[in-house]
């Protein structure tokens, strides 16, 4: 998929772009069912509220000793990280279109993996937003730069790739996004300055000039793709018997590889990432820093030692 120039102009300008329909119903769907059951103790979210509904107090004490990283995907859930372990989930970025969008807005074909998470908020035991509505805006640079945002975002900056589960509507605690405000940080840093990756806003009324917040509604199977430097905050549910699921992953450009450091590092010794490298497409190992195909690297001396480091991978691609 080639983005139209109606797209460019608007990412150049809003920092965010709503790609739909890069992704079927059946697959997020399937992902959407694997993202639920590691949230909800093997339950789906009907299954859940139907248990939990009216035993709040009970339910908080259930789950408070889980990780509180793995809390991000939901209360009872097991790993939040990619790669999950999850099928349904981990096969979302081998997504030919999804990772075509992403070299599009980085302007170039060497595209490299930050990380990956689950990102759930649910009705019943959503804590995670601020008190009043003008609280909570920052921009999620720090996650993975220890640098402060460049004045050239589009070179220096990386995206959050955002792959909707489901429907969020205005109910559903969609994000709340300043569109431009990527190019307006200065404003800020003249009553704030200091901050290196991070930069948070103690009130959003102190900048007029960022505009109101828009709320960031979207169907299924979107892709979302957003700047790194972009002001946004969260909102609590409307409809508290909602929930909000997306699967993320941050990419920048390979050539910014040096400062685009994730706080959450991929466990590259885990079961899970030998068995998603193992069976993943040439393309998104390239993503994780493989040479592509047809690079010199690969001398016959080289897939053998592959092939005893990654036991079962195909590596006829690679001769």
């Amino acid at each position: 998929m080639k983005l139209t120039d109606e797209q460019h102009a608007t990412w150049k300008r809003d920092g965010i772009i709503v790609v739909p329909n890069v992704f079927s119903q059946d697959i997020v769907s399937a992902a959407l069912e694997a993202v639920e059951q590691n949230a909800y103790d093997g339950m789906s979210y009907s299954e859940y509220r139907a248990k939990w509904d009216d035993k709040p107090d009970k339910l908080e004490r259930s789950y408070e000793k889980n990780n509180p990283m793995n809390q991000l995907a939901g209360p009872f859930a097991k790993i939040s990280h990619f790669p999950t372990g999850l099928e349904a989930v981990d096969t979302l970025i081998e997504n030919e279109t999804y990772l075509s969008i992403a070299k599009q807005l980085l302007d170039t074909e060497e595209i490299r993996i930050s990380y990956g998470q689950i990102f759930l908020r649910e009705g019943l035991t959503d804590k995670r937003y601020s008190e009043h509505p003008w609280q909570g805006y920052h921009i999620d640079n720090g996650t993975n730069s220890a640098l402060p945002p460049h004045p050239n975002w589009l070179r220096y900056g990386y995206i959050l790739c955002s792959i909707m589960l489901h429907d969020v509507d205005l109910d559903g605690a969609p994000m709340l996004i300043c569109p431009g405000s990527q190019d307006q940080l200065e404003l800020i840093w003249e009553k704030h300055p200091g901050s290196a990756g991070g930069l948070g806003i103690p009130d959003l009324r102190e900048f007029k000039e960022l505009g109101e917040p828009v709320p960031l509604i979207a169907k299924a199977g979107s892709a979302i793709y957003r700047s790194s430097y972009i002001v946004h905050a969260a909102q609590p549910f409307a409809n508290r018997s909602k929930q909000r699921v997306w699967m993320g992953y941050h990419f920048h450009r390979a050539d910014n590889a040096g400062w685009c450091n994730t706080t959450r590092p991929i466990p590259r010794s885990s079961p899970h990432y030998m068995n998603f490298i193992t069976q993943t497409t040439p393309a998104v190992r390239n993503v994780f820093g493989w040479p592509a195909v047809g690079d010199p690297y690969y001398t016959p001396k080289a897939l053998e030692r592959l092939a005893q480091a990654f036991p079962g991978i195909d590596l006829e691609p690679y001769r």
